[in-house]
């Protein structure tokens, strides 16, 4: 197992780990910030560095696991810088052992490098990579959401709910994140009619389909909330389908198109 690899999957276990610590046990307290602050540096430089080699002479290559890869490092290094000014390193828990994960199955699966990307869709590229890090931030944090809305409608103050930020504080980085991954996901898919030449033998019909759909969700989310006053479970639920949808748009279609077709 190459070290580089290594150094990015074990770093980010271990950040997981001391955030569960710190959430679960009373008497672990916010020294430990500056250690995990320092592992994740790490995790996140090391997994950065071993990503360039998605950057060929001829253009970028991204397949399956590769693109899984790219978009959970966007994901941990926003987090990481994020939480220096915003009480969400909680999202830890759920974003670096995944990232991990991720790091590991793009080096023992990282595909063929038969197919590359022209430089010149970049643009689209790293926009729907910002949209779906941001949107995947807002799927965990709904997550954690829902947890805290159980625990405090059954009463139960444990050490992890108190550790937490307040409920409203919670729910507003929810609806913020919201916002800025629905605008970016917007621009995704404008700038993508761009790069389109045959809808058809592109293969881009049901990906299409789908991240509108996913669009109109995540769209519908914000306006409903704004307008209508949506919050609580009916947003977390919302939130989690449509993200799925997303998902299944863009990484169900490269799975189709690069292993099932093959």
């Amino acid at each position: 197992m190459p070290l580089l690899h290594t150094l990015p999957f074990v770093a980010y276990l271990i950040a997981g780990l001391f955030l569960t610590r710190y959430f679960v046990l009373d008497k672990v307290t916010n020294q430990h910030r500056t250690i995990v602050n320092l592992i994740l540096l790490i995790a996140s430089s090391s997994h950065g560095f071993i990503l360039f080699d998605v950057w060929q002479q001829n253009g970028i290559f991204f397949g399956l696991t590769i693109s899984m890869s790219f978009v959970a490092w966007v994901i941990a290094t926003l987090l990481f810088i994020t939480s220096f000014s915003r009480p969400i390193h909680s999202l830890g828990i759920l974003v670096y052992p995944l990232s991990a994960i991720l790091v590991m199955l793009a080096l023992f699966f990282p595909g063929t490098q038969g197919k590359l990307l022209s430089t010149s869709i970049a643009i689209h590229v790293f926009l729907s990579i910002g949209a779906y890090a941001l949107l995947a931030l807002a799927v965990a944090q709904s997550i954690l959401l829902s947890i805290q809305e159980k625990f405090l409608h059954e009463h139960n103050i444990n050490t992890f709910v108190d550790k937490l930020p307040a409920f409203q504080t919670m729910e507003d980085f929810l609806y913020q994140t919201l916002k800025m991954g629905s605008l970016l996901l917007t621009f995704s898919l404008i700038s993508g009619y761009y790069y389109i030449d045959d809808f058809f033998t592109q293969k881009l019909t049901y990906k299409t389909i789908l991240s509108i759909i996913a669009w109109i969700g995540f769209v519908g989310i914000v306006l409903g909330h704004k307008f209508f006053g949506w919050r609580g479970k009916l947003v977390s639920r919302s939130t989690q389908i449509a993200f799925a949808v997303l998902v299944l748009s863009y990484f169900g279609t490269k799975f189709f198109i690069e292993i099932l077709a093959m």
